[in-house]
């Protein structure tokens, strides 16, 4: 009875053994998954071509600038360089469509070049053309969440601050938009944006950042002309920060990269100390079950019956480890993804067929050693133990 007892205790712990093994295993392999995409993200976007300049002084980390200055920077630029600038209203605009006010608040104000340059894709009607930024025309280019709101109504203007614009374009995000331009989602002339809406001066510090495509130029090359530039015409630029478009979203997939190899190498130390935890386990199960091995060999059980009866036992546990391991893992990465609100586990169906035979292979691996101990039992010696 008590044989029968710790046979079933060392199979509970085989279990849980395989289990938290598959367990690690997938957590560093779904992980593994979402590394390598953010990895490639990371390449892919310092390749990009797009670059912004912002202003950084010393009390502000990020300050605006002028339009008028920023002007004097777009004139720095090598000659064929293409940008724009993005300007900010200053509080919160009232946006209306005849009376009803749309759900949104933030207006945009960009030159010609934006929706070329960030990954604005045009749907319908243009962008803004060199005779809206000059005479300060009352337009507006609406993204597609927007104007969806507005268009079974067959929507040709909007009101911003109780003044009608004119609905010249729809655009909609591309994949390579940049998420720093914010949530604006009405765009206007950066020249309106501060004749009409803050109805300011051109000193007023609107301007956030200027975007620009590089072009063949390198970072380094830019930076040189940008001073060398400076210097011919008498314009301060030591505030002025050169870096990629998506500058900050590469900074928080850093951030990301960082805590995950974390969890990987965490995941990896669990995984050995369990991987020598399921031998242990199995190992001393058969050491517990030396006379009843011993019995079979005495009557006439051969080697590899020994080892297929140990292979079968391990096997068994290791299934069902590993499909508790895998429902674990699964668990685990659809409440991680749900509270940290983004995709950090990849866990689909290769990532349960990869469960499945890591549980095998455990299995496997496991029950060579504990087999080939309990084939080379003496069963004369394993007998003679009462």
């Amino acid at each position: 009875m008590r044989g029968r007892t710790m046979e079933n205790f060392y199979k509970r712990l085989l279990i849980i053994g395989i289990a938290i093994g598959v367990f690690c295993s997938l957590a560093v392999f779904t992980v593994g998954q979402r590394l390598w995409t953010t990895t490639m993200l990371q390449r892919k976007l310092l390749e990009s071509n797009i670059c912004k300049i912002i202003c950084s002084s010393e009390l502000l980390s990020n300050s605006h600038m002028s339009l008028s200055y920023a002007r004097q920077i777009q004139g720095l630029l090598p000659e064929g360089i293409k940008s724009d600038l993005k300007g900010l209203s200053l509080g919160d605009a009232h946006i209306s469509f005849k009376g009803e006010p749309l759900p949104i608040n933030l207006v945009l104000g960009t030159d010609v070049n934006m929706a070329e340059l960030v990954g604005l894709q045009l749907i319908n009607g243009r962008y803004f053309d060199p005779e809206d930024v000059a005479e300060h025309k009352k337009v507006c280019v609406l993204k597609s969440n927007v104007y969806d709101l507005i268009a079974a109504r067959n929507a040709a203007h909007i009101d911003i601050n109780g003044v009608a614009y004119e609905i010249v374009g729809i655009v909609s995000e591309s994949e390579n938009y940049d998420k720093s331009l914010g949530e604006g989602d009405v765009l206007v002339p950066v020249s309106t944006l501060y004749k009409h809406i803050e109805n300011t001066s051109d000193r007023s510090e609107l301007i956030s950042q200027i975007v620009f495509d590089k072009q063949a130029y390198s970072n380094q090359q830019i930076q040189h002309l940008l001073q060398k530039n400076a210097r011919k015409e008498g314009v301060e630029i030591s505030d002025l920060k050169l870096m990629p478009l998506h500058y900050d979203e590469f900074r928080r997939n850093e951030a990301y990269l960082k805590e995950m190899s974390k969890v990987v190498g965490i995941a990896l130390l669990i995984l050995v100390i369990a991987c020598f935890n399921i031998i242990y386990i199995a190992t001393a199960s058969i050491m517990d079950r030396e006379r009843e091995i011993g019995l079979h060999t005495a009557l006439g059980a051969k080697h590899y019956h020994i080892c297929r009866l140990i292979a079968r036992e391990v096997f068994s546990c290791a299934f069902r480890g590993g499909l508790l391991g895998t429902a674990t893992a699964a668990i685990f990465n659809t409440a991680s993804n749900l509270s940290s609100g983004r995709f950090s586990f990849s866990f689909n169906v290769i990532s349960l067929m990869a469960g499945l035979l890591l549980a095998t292979a455990a299995g496997l691996l496991t029950s060579l050693f504990p087999a080939a101990k309990a084939a080379k039992l003496d069963p004369i010696a394993a007998l003679r133990e009462e």
